[in-house]
């Protein structure tokens, strides 16, 4: 390929046990762009191994975008900085959930990076190529929406929701070629995924879900999903599907529009649903058209924590959603998550115990012993409130710490630790899931040892 238009890039992630899933946000973009007769390169970096330099050199892209999470933050910056030695006057712009709610933070410190999009970021990038690569003089992108930039100060304009998501093209799958392989868990099913909606209706502190997307969920419609489902189907000879929303059983509407659709394509789903939002009909109606595993955040039995986390949930909505899979042979897993602010030790004891007692209920735990904070969140709110962040905290430039290996976070993410229940006592935890069989996959803790092992072992010999 000669030169194109513009350069999109992905950073690679430190470690990853399980899948690759194409950067949605990212193929969302370039589908826009191609649709307005841009020509658009993707570098993904967990699977490049070109040399950047010549490429970008060769490419000679108008524009460059860069994504990533908060754990790939700083492979995103190494980006922005490499692609602004090789071609100092092309704009580079970050997006991404890290980018949207880091946007003071990150052009404060990162020289390189010339702008931000914050939040739902297709149009507002599409203006960003018709003015840099067109030179349409006619758009102000100094008035885009959700564009943040310097002005001898950082200003951030308001972000503007898109309302009708059938109004973005599908993702451009094939800008990626055919290394990104996923299988649901549990059953080891050849597997693709796809998200039919944005937003959640509920704001649970640790999550930034409802921030992302504020005003609420919107919805595909069916003709638009199921464009996107034959377009999955005719690449690949996949037997089973992810559903990625954050809450996919918000809408009984919605469900039931998606159970009609899917159903003659034959393939089993896996989904994400909160428990008070289900009842035995509806998941019997999903099991109909191929729902064979659901996805249920708990998080603890703890009751004063799940009022403190906003989870406004109760223990029998869980307990009662468990065993009506059970009658219909839906596997489940189950989200638990240990170390939150202000949790006893004592507290994670008690879920451990619970745990254990209800092994033979759950299919698969999915547990997370030390609580990752997360930009954007309220938890980061509370986290400084309570003084273990300080209030100048940058994103830009912190380090974890080595103690991080205690709970085997080995990326950059910032975990609580707490006098009551510090990363000593958190390994404790792990411990006591390991013993009982119920840390989700000893497996998975095996791989991330190995894998990080393999990784200190290249630095060395570099």
């Amino acid at each position: 390929m000669g030169n194109v238009d513009i350069l999109l890039a992905y950073p690679r992630e430190r470690i990853n046990t399980f899948y690759y899933m194409i950067p949605l946000g990212i193929a969302g973009i370039a589908a826009l762009l191609e649709q307005h007769g841009f020509t658009v390169k993707i570098i993904d970096f967990n699977f490049y191994h070109g040399d950047f330099r010549m490429d970008v050199i060769k490419w000679n892209p108008k524009l460059i975008g860069i994504g990533g999470t908060t754990a790939t933050r700083n492979g995103s910056f190494k980006t922005a900085k490499l692609a602004k030695q090789i071609l100092p006057h092309v704009p580079v712009v970050y997006g991404g959930v890290h980018a949207s709610f880091t946007s003071d933070d990150t052009l404060q410190h990162i020289a390189e990076i010339d702008y931000i999009v914050r939040g739902e970021g297709e149009f507002t990038f599409l203006k960003l190529a018709q003015y840099f690569v067109r030179h349409d003089e006619k758009i102000d992108i100094y008035n885009l929406p959700g564009l943040s930039y310097r002005n001898n100060k950082v200003v951030n304009n308001p972000v503007k929701r898109i309302d009708n998501l059938d109004d973005l093209p599908l993702p451009a799958r094939h800008l990626f070629d055919g290394r990104y392989k996923i299988k649901l868990d549990y059953l080891g099913i050849e597997a693709d995924f796809i998200m039919t909606s944005r937003g959640c209706p509920f704001s649970c502190t640790f999550c930034s879900a409802s921030a992302m997307f504020p005003g609420g969920v919107r919805y595909r419609s069916p003709e638009h999903i199921q464009k996107e489902i034959d377009l999955i189907v005719s690449r690949s000879s996949i037997k089973a599907l992810k559903i990625f929303d954050s809450t996919f059983t918000a809408s009984k509407k919605h469900v039931l529009g998606f159970c009609e659709l899917i159903q003659p394509y034959n393939l089993l789903w896996e989904c994400e649903v909160r428990a008070d939002t289900v009842n035995f009909a509806l998941l019997q109606r999903m099991k109909e058209a191929g729902c064979c595993y659901i996805d249920v955040g708990l998080e603890t039995t703890d009751e004063y924590i799940l009022q403190r986390i906003n989870k406004k949930l109760k223990l029998q909505h869980v307990e009662r959603v468990l065993e009506w899979c059970r009658l219909l042979d839906i596997k489940t897993k189950v989200f638990f998550s240990f170390g939150h602010l202000y949790q006893s030790y004592q507290s994670c004891l008690n879920d451990v115990k619970y745990l254990k007692q209800h092994r033979h209920t759950i299919d698969f735990y999915a547990t997370t012993v030390g609580l990752r904070v997360y930009p954007g969140t309220k938890l980061e709110a509370e986290v400084k409130k309570a003084g273990f962040l300080p209030q100048n905290f940058s994103w830009a430039t912190f380090a974890p710490s080595r103690l991080n290996a205690l709970v085997f976070e080995f990326d950059n993410v910032y975990v609580l630790n707490q006098p009551q229940l510090g990363f000593v006592k958190l390994f404790k935890i792990i411990i006591r899931l390991v013993e009982n069989g119920t840390v989700g996959s000893f497996r998975y803790i095996v791989d991330l040892l190995w894998i990080n092992l393999k990784k200190q072992f290249q630095m060395v010999g570099r």
